[in-house]
């Protein structure tokens, strides 16, 4: 269950720091297009391609891997463009034309929720430039000044004597105009928004609830062929050998490829000028062993029939405990990352209390529905390839690189995807199959993992270990605070605890994550802070209750702008973030009646409020509350009974679509609470599948209840915000029932 509203009217005040990566070539004056027609289409400006039927086709710079981007990047569109939303049709953009002109859509990775505040600019301007061609093409036919026409539902109308002509009649002449610069566009006020702001239904949604979406996995190619495949199981290995004559008689003619391990490219765009190791991590295989037959399962059989000796490598004697030991170890010495402030020791000498605790992480793996897959042709001077991808224009550069092909020669489909999470941001899956269709020229190949293979050889959150200490004064406040986390090698994650959203007047934070990891790294929904803000929360708590004190009204005396240092680097931005992070919780103390609430007997209340900000003025994160209620008795267990969030997301382009986000990370944020652990015992992952790593299961949802605040300025992100807030409710609202205190996940209690 679910309810939205909107009832204050506030603002957020925009953080004027502009991603390096958020440049907008489309506004450029002098930007123009080559006429182009197809069928008798007309594409304008590489984003719209105008139908002779009248209809408009909107090229999406998104992979879908459900988050809605088909449909929010349209409303952007279609607002500027005055389209008729009934004609508006969607595909997924060519990497190619983004990359052949500097990043011509700007943000085309499905990555850490930047989509909607990313393109929320560029979208509109190229929707405003080409109505405004249409328009200059439409005075040029009537023989008028363009202000005495209008555009509206896909017709360019004349305001006086009621002529008008449709865009498919004005489309070929209007491509061939120069594009208005950025600044010579009036972009619409929110006022006159007609579409932005509104809860339209998703345009795939007819589709995904009548079997009607193509996903790489439906994938058919004429005189294709099937490959199944086994990688070492240990990371990093390499293939001794394999003997194939075993499959002699084998059905479906099937042939063995043994492929290499090696660089597959990077999980994430690197900003030019920036460190490629802050920004992204190698995406690195370890050496596999394909076998291609007629059918998919004659292949798996097959594949199974071989027994391939394989060199381990380095992690062959490595355990989830022994690394877990490793860093232990490494907590009893200096840190790579040190940020500290005022005196800690002193603080600790005349505090009336000081606690420890440790906190622990597990390896956690994105685990999305659909397994891992990829089909692919390659001939002497072509390739073509169907893939989901978080991140196609990497795997067409991965696949350039493999072949030797000029990108352009390369013809890359970007499929629906069942789900992503990060997973699909590594492009390992796309370098294996362009292999194996390199070794079978001119016979088309689809790769299909089988779920063991997806859960074992995946790219993980990093198992992580955080020592605390805190020291509380005699007026019951936080007078110390140090953070010393250390993970396994990882992507930076730092920020998850060097960007607590508090300020305390004694500090150490320090951070490692140079440890080698029998798992390679990946991106998981939520990011560094899905394993770190549910730990500070934890042990904030813990030292509000040995205060004697609220959590929340702790939280709330934090949230002060008399808290943050002075000399802190952009304090403005600090101060913004305090007062915004305030309002949310005080939006969420009035909702969930907290002071007024009484919980019964062996239940309890968490909260939290964070946003997700990774570095100081990035920018473009929502700020949010969650609170979780809970019972816990030893007959049911533990019963998950609501879920509120509250959010700011600055302009919102379609609510229904961010109260479904929430709701999808708060199931999430459960299932990685509650069952996610991947466990290595020499350097194999034990799970196999979603018997032994199970999801959450529809019956074990609880009643979510969404509030949005009125916010302004671009979009902020959705689709990872309800995960860490949730996760850091919940252990607080367990030890609030008078249940354990939660320091390690998954949280081994009976589910009820």
């Amino acid at each position: 269950m679910k309810s939205s509203r909107i009832k204050r009217r506030s603002f957020l005040h925009g953080v004027t720091t502009v991603s390096a990566l958020a440049t907008f070539p489309i506004a450029i004056s002098g930007c123009q297009t080559t006429p182009t027609m197809s069928a008798g289409n007309t594409d304008i400006l590489y984003w719209v391609s105008i139908n002779s039927d009248n209809t408009v086709t909107f090229k999406i710079p998104q992979p879908e891997i459900g988050q809605a981007a088909t449909t929010t990047v349209s409303q952007l569109l279609a607002e500027e463009l005055e389209a008729d939303w009934d004609s508006v049709r969607t595909e997924f953009y060519d990497p190619n034309t983004n990359l052949d002109n500097a990043n011509v859509y700007v943000w085309t990775p499905t990555l850490a929720s930047l989509s909607a505040n990313h393109l929320f600019d560029p979208a509109r301007t190229a929707g405003a430039q080409i109505r405004a061609m249409l328009i200059s093409a439409a005075a040029s036919s009537f023989d008028c000044n363009q202000d005495e026409l209008f555009a509206s539902r896909n017709f360019v109308h004349h305001k006086s004597d009621g002529r008008k002509l449709t865009y498919a009649e004005l489309a070929l002449a209007a491509s061939a105009m120069q594009p208005p610069g950025a600044g010579q566009l009036e972009l619409k006020t929110q006022e006159d928004w007609k579409l932005i702001g509104k809860s339209i239904d998703r345009l795939d949604l007819k589709q995904s609830t009548h079997a009607g979406i193509k996903y790489g996995i439906d994938v058919e190619v004429p005189n294709m062929r099937h490959a199944a495949i086994r990688q070492c199981p240990v990371y990093g290995g390499r293939l001794i050998k394999v003997d194939d004559s075993v499959l002699n008689g084998f059905p479906g003619a099937p042939k063995v490829i043994t492929l290499k391990g090696g660089h597959a490219g990077y999980n994430s765009p690197v900003p030019e000028g920036e460190d490629p190791d802050l920004w992204a991590t190698p995406v690195t295989t370890s050496d596999a062993v394909a076998v291609v037959a007629d059918t998919w399962w004659q292949a798996k059989r097959a594949l199974d029939a071989l027994e391939p000796q394989w060199d381990e490598g380095e992690f062959k004697h490595t355990s989830s405990d022994s690394l877990r030991a490793s860093l232990s170890d490494k907590l009893t010495k200096p840190l790579d990352l040190s940020i500290s402030r005022g005196d800690v020791a002193t603080a600790k000498k005349s505090a009336a209390q000081v606690h420890q605790a440790e906190y622990y992480y597990p390896f956690m793996d994105p685990a999305p529905l659909e397994p891992l897959n990829c089909t692919a042709v390659v001939n002497e001077n072509s390739a073509e390839i169907w893939a989901g991808t978080q991140y196609a224009d990497e795997a067409i550069e991965v696949a350039s690189k493999l072949t030797g092909l000029p990108r352009q020669q390369i013809e890359f489909h970007i499929m629906h995807s069942g789900g992503g999470f990060g997973r699909r941001a590594e492009n390992d899956f796309v370098y294996q199959a362009v292999q194996i269709a390199m070794a079978i020229s001119g016979t088309p190949v689809k790769l299909l993992w089988t779920r063991e293979e997806c859960i074992r050889k995946s790219f993980c959150a990093p198992l992580t270990l955080v020592k605390y200490e805190g020291a509380i004064d005699a007026q019951g406040e936080v007078s110390a605070w140090v953070c010393r986390a250390a993970s396994g090698q990882a992507g930076d994650q730092a920020y998850g605890a060097t960007e607590f959203p508090f300020h305390f007047p004694n500090s150490l934070i320090e951070y490692d994550r140079s440890t080698p990891s029998p798992i390679p790294f990946g991106w998981m929904r939520g990011v560094g802070y899905t394993q770190h803000l549910w730990m500070n929360f934890g042990f904030l708590d813990e030292l509000a209750r040995l205060a004697g004190g609220d959590p929340a009204h702790m939280y709330r005396s934090l949230l002060h702008e008399s808290k943050i240092p002075l000399g802190i680097e952009s304090r403005e931005i600090a101060v913004q973030r305090v007062n915004t992070l305030r309002r949310v919780l005080d939006a969420t103390l009035e909702l969930t009646s907290w002071d007024t609430h009484k919980s019964a007997e062996k239940s309890g209340r968490g909260i939290a409020v964070s946003d997700t900000e990774y570095y100081p003025g990035y920018g473009s994160t929502s700020a949010k509350s969650a609170v979780v209620d809970v019972s816990l008795t030893e007959e049911h267990g533990l019963s998950i009974n609501k879920v509120f969030i509250v959010i700011d997301c600055g302009t919102v382009i379609n609510p229904d679509i961010v109260v479904n986000q929430l709701e999808g990370g708060v199931a999430y944020a459960l299932t990685n609470a509650l069952y996610s652990e991947i466990v290595v015992e020499q350097g194999r992952v034990e799970q196999s599948n979603f018997h032994d790593y199970p999801i959450l299961k529809a019956h074990e949802m609880p009643e979510v209840q969404i509030e949005i605040l009125p916010g302004t300025g671009k979009p902020l992100s959705v689709g990872e915000d309800a995960l860490p807030i949730t996760i850091a409710a919940l252990v607080n609202a367990i030890a609030d029932a008078g249940g354990p205190r939660i320091r390690s996940l998954p949280i081994k209690l009976k589910q009820a």
